[in-house]
């Protein structure tokens, strides 16, 4: 399940878009301010956005008016599938908030029923008495939830109800092709009902993520291989930020211990529950703190411990906010633009080392040292082992325990140290440390980077090409750069993994315009337009930051015309038809734009594979049709899918038609890079 590797962050999209708190009835499109965004949470490493409540709603988003429609105060469907298709373009995922148990008194089946009485068809969509009256003066009484008659409880054991909602979820995935949902007060919902949602949503999309909101009880009841992937940690939530403010790190120790540690009694080994440090329903950190010192060590624990982690919009920056006795509009605010600082360099770089770790995202849990002010704990898989070891005191600690000996990398410090039974904490310190380093060459990077740099002269002019090789003394080393792959294509990331190269994925968002119809031309263009996009959006957000932007695109050509999408069935059969016992090309270009802090490098080419189709009778033509794999990737590409039984041979490099020819990147950076 992609969710059990990825960080969340969740915004309230009526605060975060400055939405009036009642439904005004206005339309206006403030949904859209989320495409301003999307570069940053690319840029800080999200990999999926929670969005609490976006549908029509009375007041506050939990009170549904209709589920297939966007709150007007946020805009309308297009506005959303446009912020969905910006997100999925930067490799976020988009989970929404499923409010399932209840609705607002403004929803349409319950004002039927206010209308109608006794005659309304949806009379038993709610658990309603007749022989009662409500505070509304109703004309009947109704259950709301726990106490809250705005909210009405919907019945889930009535199966016009559950199909209803069911068919909404689709109608969700065919607009907006969302990945996911929160289920809102999941201890409250029945259970068939969830059973059968994971069913349905599997159906749909094998990978869809269940995440359930659960306060309190057995998670186990809900998390399982029925009904939900995960819910969130409330358990640990509480013990992180007491832990810290009591200085009794015994606390989260203790419940990281009971939920995950080695004893077979341990009650939640090997699941992945949400965890988080502050969300739309509570103080903001950065305000139940008592020190803000302690805000580098929360994070730290947050982001090694079991779990997935989830950031609350502003508290990357430490923002803060205090829940009121009777709203919670502090927790929800309105933010311009994001605000990074230091706190935000330090989770982004949190982030960075857990999308890298097994452990981290996979391993066991077990306590390794306890005291009240320090604990060290170790995530362990078959493939990697860490320490993380926390000083929640202002002085700086020697632990010393049997366990602390071997070699170790601290991610944060880059320091490479032997242990020997002790282990010196900075004050307010988190120590992430890998045995082993040499096992871990993807740490690399991130540790020696500027240390390299700072041996490093290197003097680049803006060039076409880099046509002689550098001196080793002057070639830039690879650790030392961020290697930016403007491209969210599976396997062009998964080319760049395989030839150790670390990267983030962070595609080009630039309209293409082409001036030529040779295809060799027309590639690098627009491998140049695509790189060059990247670059200036990558440079205007990390302006000191050195890094190597890789961009790339694809055309297959017949007789030296190139072939696009097909505009429908007869078209793509005449491609096809024209490509079966023949010979044809495919051309990849590559623009490679490299920043040294200074200046910048320019090197574009591009490669060509010849592609040798075997004869196809017309029902194989037909058949292939039918698969509908054609209308989406033309001639060659479908080398990777079933059109993959007809290609008699493939002369060049099969990368060229993957879309990323890497020995020849490999051999080019050589010329400007030391690996």
């Amino acid at each position: 399940m992609w969710a059990y590797h990825s960080t969340f962050y969740q915004i309230y999209p009526i605060g975060f878009c400055g939405a009036p708190v009642h439904n005004d009835g206005q339309t206006v499109s403030r949904i859209r301010k989320l495409l301003d965004w999307t570069d940053y949470l690319s840029g800080l490493g999200i990999d999926a956005v929670l969005l609490n409540p976006i549908f029509e709603s009375d007041n506050h988003g939990y009170d549904t008016r209709d589920f297939r429609n966007i709150d007007c105060r946020l805009g309308t469907n297009d506005d959303f599938a446009e912020v969905c298709r910006s997100l999925h373009s930067h490799g976020i995922r988009v989970v929404l908030d499923g409010v399932f148990n209840h609705v607002g008194r403004g929803f349409w089946a319950f004002r039927d029923v206010q209308e109608k009485k006794w005659d309304s068809p949806y009379k038993d969509w709610f658990y309603i008495h007749f022989d009662g009256n409500s505070g509304y003066n109703d004309g009947f009484w109704y259950e709301g939830w726990e106490g809250h008659y705005e909210l009405v409880k919907l019945n889930l054991q009535n199966p016009a109800v559950v199909d209803y909602l069911l068919d909404c979820v689709k109608y969700w995935i065919d607009t907006f092709d969302i990945d996911g949902l929160r289920l809102d007060v999941a201890y409250s919902l029945d259970h068939n009902f969830m059973k059968r949602l994971r069913s349905f949503t599997n159906s749909l999309k094998p990978d869809f993520a269940l995440i359930g909101e659960v306060l309190f009880g057995d998670y186990n009841q809900i998390v399982n291989d029925s009904m939900l992937h995960s819910c969130t940690n409330y358990e640990c939530y509480k013990g992180l930020f007491s832990s810290f403010n009591d200085m009794n790190l015994f606390e989260i120790a203790h419940s990281l211990n009971r939920q995950f540690g080695p004893e077979q009694w341990c009650i939640y080994r090997g699941k992945h529950l949400m965890t988080f440090v502050d969300n739309h329903d509570v103080t903001r950190i950065a305000s139940i703190l008592k020190q803000k010192e302690h805000l580098y060590p929360v994070y730290g624990t947050l982001m090694t411990m079991p779990g997935i982690p989830c950031i609350y919009y502003g508290s990357e920056w430490g923002e803060e906010g205090v829940k009121a006795p009777d709203n919670d509009y502090a927790l929800r605010p309105c933010f311009d633009a994001p605000k990074p600082n230091e706190l935000t360099s330090y989770i982004k770089r949190l982030i960075s080392f857990r999308k890298k770790s097994d452990a981290l995202c996979n391993g066991s849990y077990r306590n390794v040292m306890i005291t009240n002010r320090q604990l060290i704990f170790e995530r362990r898989t078959e493939q990697e082992r860490i320490f993380t070891a926390i000083n929640a005191e202002g002085n700086e600690f020697c632990a010393q325990h049997g366990e602390l000996q071997g070699e170790v990398l601290d991610l944060l410090s880059g320091e490479r140290f032997t242990m020997n039974g002790q282990l010196i904490m900075k004050p307010y310190s988190v120590r992430i440390l890998v045995f082993d380093p040499d096992s871990h060459p993807e740490y690399t990077k991130e540790q020696t980077a500027d240390a390299e740099l700072d041996s490093v002269s290197l003097e680049m002019k803006e060039a076409d090409s880099p046509d002689s090789p550098a001196d080793l003394d002057t070639r830039i080393p690879l650790a030392a750069l961020t290697v930016v792959l403007g491209s969210a294509s599976p396997r062009r990331t998964e080319l760049l993994t395989q030839a150790g190269i670390s990267h983030e994925v962070f595609p080009s968002t630039c309209e293409e315009h082409i001036s030529s119809s040779v295809p060799e031309e027309v590639v690098q263009e627009l491998a140049g337009q695509k790189a060059e996009n990247v670059y200036s959006r990558w440079h205007s957000s990390h302006p000191q930051e050195r890094f190597l932007v890789i961009g790339s695109d694809t055309v297959v050509a017949n007789n030296g015309v190139i072939l696009g999408k097909p505009a429908g069935r007869d078209d793509a059969h005449s491609m096809i038809e024209s490509l079966q016992d023949h010979t044809h090309q495919v051309y990849t270009g590559v623009s490679l734009i490299l920043y040294d802090g200074k200046d910048k490098l320019v090197h574009t080419f591009y490669e060509k594979s010849d592609v040798d189709v075997y004869p196809m009778t017309p029902d194989e033509i037909d058949a292939y049709l039918n698969t509908n794999e054609p209308y989406d990737k033309a001639g060659a590409y479908g080398i990777q899918g079933l059109f993959a039984i007809y290609v008699r041979g493939i002369h060049g490099d099969y990368n060229t038609i993957v879309g990323l020819p890497i020995a020849r990147i490999y051999q080019e950076l050589k010329k400007w890079i030391r690996f």
